[in-house]
């Protein structure tokens, strides 16, 4: 069985893909050593990919330790620091929802809901993005 999600690397290819796709990038900001991000990857995203076909989004991870630069739009590189600064992600994980100019078309979802409620969370950011990117 699949444990990791394709891997963010590249903003410039992303963005092509998003483009060709008519999609949303869905985007797990993560930490290597995080417990939560490992849960949200297999029990809420990988799902997720597997039926990706035919939806509105594209779904990679960006392990925020293990990365440390991102390609952007425009070809030059950027640390992934102060991407995410620019992004406003500050805690692990945080999902964001972004267009194909890396621009956030719904709320990020932070953290892990301990309540069971985090599979709804994302399906109302899911639809908040898709319904941003039929505009």
């Amino acid at each position: 069985m699949q444990t990791e999600l394709p891997a963010l690397a590249n903003l410039q290819e992303a963005a092509a893909t998003l483009r060709q796709q008519g999609s949303v990038l869905v985007l797990l900001v993560s930490r290597s050593d995080c417990a939560y991000c490992r849960e949200v990857r297999l029990h809420y995203l990988l799902p997720l990919a597997r039926s990706e076909a035919g939806r509105p989004w594209l779904i990679r991870e960006l392990e925020s330790d293990q990365v440390s630069s991102l390609r952007q739009l425009d070809g030059s590189s950027v640390s992934v620091k102060d991407w995410l600064k620019r992004m406003h992600v500050n805690f692990f994980p945080t999902v964001l929802f972004l267009d194909a100019a890396m621009q956030p078309v719904a709320e990020p979802l932070r953290g892990l809901d301990q309540a069971g409620f985090y599979g709804a969370y994302l399906e109302q950011r899911l639809q908040q993005a898709a319904a941003a990117k039929g505009r």
